[in-house]
């Protein structure tokens, strides 16, 4: 990689901690903040932060089609910028509606931030080496929630919380313009587009017209290769089941079935997230060890499930419960895998809209995931006034279950070796 290449993955990075963690610290450390400012209870700003991870969402493909066609200096840069003017106008938004806008608006610029590193360490790294190179620029951006919460917290007690949102907001645009002109040359995926672009004589029409029935053409490539769906379903598993663990039912879950206070509960809750941090360089390196993602996916999943069930099951005392669920973050992130082990299916020139299909996979898992437990956990409960340890566990179980299928049918499909990645690309 030349200094470009690794200035350009950095600013990526940058790009994802900052959005990450902004796009998580603010409905968190905000939240009756919010409520007061836009006159709104906790639904109507649940529903507004939602809308964002929406528009995350159902951008996805569009965002991978874009990437492996478009220069990734520029989409980075202005995605950069596009996301922190959001920010500003979300936080002068004179109503519900205007910061209804800005959320989708936030939520489309944030969508390219994932696909932008893995297509950055994809195009500039040997295969062998995108496991690693993502996994540590992952879990590096991962960082932006954890340093974000407690600074905004802190910042919004000494100054008021709109003009900290608008430092951070005009920051951002600092950056991204900095960042433009910092990162020099042109972006060899942009350049393999001017070389093979159609001569200016052809009608515009028959270009757009090939160029859609090529879009088209790829994505059908990959819908109808049945290991890429697979590896979707294992992702959407293992990522919803967190998911679904931490960012839903976590807290509660932990006072109910261990009997501990919310603070105790909030804590516990963050060493998973601390254990995810760590887990996905991890599991990338173990790939590289064992010379296979398969394996390495297939035990990190299953060690997963049971160290949820464990949690779910036993009454541990408190340190040690701390300890399974850092255990658990780490396990939990044999789900990063899936994304260089699709990227090992196919040709690079795709790599962007392999990793967007199968993230989309990934992000309806969490979801789908989320809104059975809670549908498990209220059946459970019937006609009760309050949850009970039962109820919780019977919750748990599908997500255990849904993992084992994953695991399941991840078995029956074969995925390429390290060694067969390296040969193919000699």
């Amino acid at each position: 990689m030349s200094k470009k290449h690794i200035f350009l993955l950095g600013f990526c990075i940058l790009f994802f901690a900052y959005q990450y963690g902004l796009r998580s610290a603010i409905p968190n450390v905000l939240n009756e903040d919010l409520q007061n400012y836009f006159e709104a209870n906790t639904s109507q700003i649940g529903f507004l932060i939602s809308l964002s991870c929406l528009a995350y969402t159902v951008m996805q493909i569009p965002v991978g089609i874009i990437m492996d066609r478009a220069n990734a200096k520029n989409i980075s840069a202005l995605s950069f910028a596009l996301f922190s003017s959001g920010l500003i106008c979300f936080v002068i938004s004179p109503d519900l509606i205007c910061a209804a806008v800005a959320q989708l608006f936030l939520g489309i610029s944030a969508s390219f931030s994932f696909i932008l590193i893995i297509k950055v360490s994809n195009d500039y790294f040997s295969r062998e080496k995108v496991a690693i190179v993502s996994g540590i620029a992952i879990s590096a951006g991962s960082l932006g929630p954890v340093i974000c919460n407690p600074l905004l917290a802190h910042l919004s007690g000494v100054f008021s919380w709109i003009n900290v949102v608008l430092f951070f907001g005009v920051l951002g645009v600092i950056c991204a313009v900095v960042g433009f002109f910092v990162i020099q040359g042109k972006d060899s995926s942009a350049d393999s587009i001017t070389d093979s672009s159609v001569d200016s004589s052809v009608d515009l029409n028959t270009e757009v017209a090939t160029e859609t029935s090529s879009i088209l053409e790829d994505i059908k490539t990959i819908i109808s290769d049945r290991r890429y769906i697979v590896i979707g379903i294992f992702s959407m598993a293992v990522l919803g089941s967190l998911s679904s663990f931490c960012d839903a039912w976590g807290v509660s879950f932990m006072t109910c079935v261990h009997g501990i206070s919310r603070e105790q509960a909030s804590l516990a809750v963050s060493f998973v997230y601390t254990g995810t941090i760590i887990g996905g360089p991890l599991f990338a390196y173990l790939s590289g060890v064992f010379n296979s993602f398969k394996k390495v996916m297939l035990g990190g999943a299953v060690s997963f499930a049971i160290l949820l069930g464990l949690v779910s099951f036993v009454k541990l005392p408190i340190t040690m419960l701390y300890a399974i669920l850092f255990v658990m973050g780490i396990f939990a992130m044999c789900q990063f895998l899936a994304f260089p082990a699709a990227l090992s299916l196919g040709e690079k020139r795709l790599g962007a809209t392999v990793t967007s299909i199968v993230n989309t996979l990934t992000m309806l898992g969490c979801t789908i995931l989320i809104c059975v437990f809670g549908y498990v956990l209220d059946w459970s409960k019937g006609a009760e006034q309050l949850y009970s340890a039962t109820d919780y566990r019977c919750s748990i179980m599908v997500s255990i279950m849904s993992i084992l299928f994953a695991v399941f049918i991840l078995s029956f499909i074969k995925l390429p070796t390290y060694k067969e990645i390296s040969e193919q690309e000699n």
